[in-house]
């Protein structure tokens, strides 16, 4: 099943991941991160609020990762907002 979200939701989600990819660089590859966070957006197809898809794509996703490596990213880096 194929995830139907609008461009702006799609944006939002791609800068959710790049985020993620810097915060878990060096520890789990991109194409790592865009498998887990492909499923995470496929998980929330049916979402009646396509506006909090971006926030739990991220949420989603950095739970998985966390719970496959043990790695928790420290605050501090720097976060893409485009």
């Amino acid at each position: 099943m194929q995830a139907a979200f609008n461009a702006t939701v799609l944006k939002q989600v791609a800068t959710e991941i790049r985020n993620i990819k810097v915060e878990y660089r060096g520890v789990v590859s991109e194409e790592s991160i865009d498998l887990v966070a492909r499923e995470s957006l496929q998980n929330l197809a049916g979402s009646r609020a396509p506006q909090f898809v971006p926030l739990f794509v991220g949420r989603f996703t950095r739970e998985r990762l966390q719970e496959l490596t043990g790695f928790r990213p420290r605050l501090g880096y720097t976060l893409l907002t485009r």
